[in-house]
């Protein structure tokens, strides 16, 4: 698991890290994680499936990787998602792959917080929501925040596109 350090009983993260530095308001949810899954963080929690984002590593035909930010209640269309992003096809990552390129294990990948800045391609729905929970970076641990200042933070790494199902 990602190392952590413990702030005034709060789980603190390289992702809460970076959205605290950068004055990102959001607050934390944390759980015993077991499954690892978006369906678990809606159980254990109380917190919507449908604003449960998922962070999912992708890979283009062109070899590039990019992060999916999806609603935990729809599935990536992996067609429109490269059509959106102007590549051949992609495919999801290999699960060897995710931990190389993120820094993160699957189940805690967190769009925030990365060895290296990776292009993030945000489904459009999750915009019009009030809210969100994104991994943070560990199991067990959600950052939720509104959605805008995620694409804030986010800045010129965002894109913005249509391509859950």
């Amino acid at each position: 698991m990602i190392a952590s350090l413990k702030i005034k009983g709060t789980a603190f993260t390289r992702a809460l890290k970076e959205l605290s530095q950068a004055k990102i308001p959001y607050r934390v949810m944390t759980f015993k994680a077991e499954e690892k899954s978006a369906e678990e963080v809606t159980r254990e929690t109380g917190f919507p499936l449908a604003r449960v984002v998922k962070t999912l590593l992708v890979q283009g035909a062109s070899n590039k990787y990019y992060l999916a930010l999806c609603p935990g209640d729809r599935q990536v269309n992996l067609k429109n998602l490269a059509r959106a992003i102007g590549e051949k096809t992609v495919d999801m990552a290999k699960r060897e792959e995710v931990h190389k390129i993120t820094g993160y294990f699957i189940g805690g990948v967190s769009p925030i917080g990365t060895p290296r800045p990776l292009p993030v391609i945000l489904e459009q729905s999750i915009l019009g929501l009030p809210e969100i929970a994104i991994s943070a970076g560990q199991w067990g641990c959600q950052a939720v925040l509104r959605p805008a200042d995620l694409r804030e933070f986010l800045g010129s790494r965002a894109t913005i596109a249509s391509f859950a199902q």
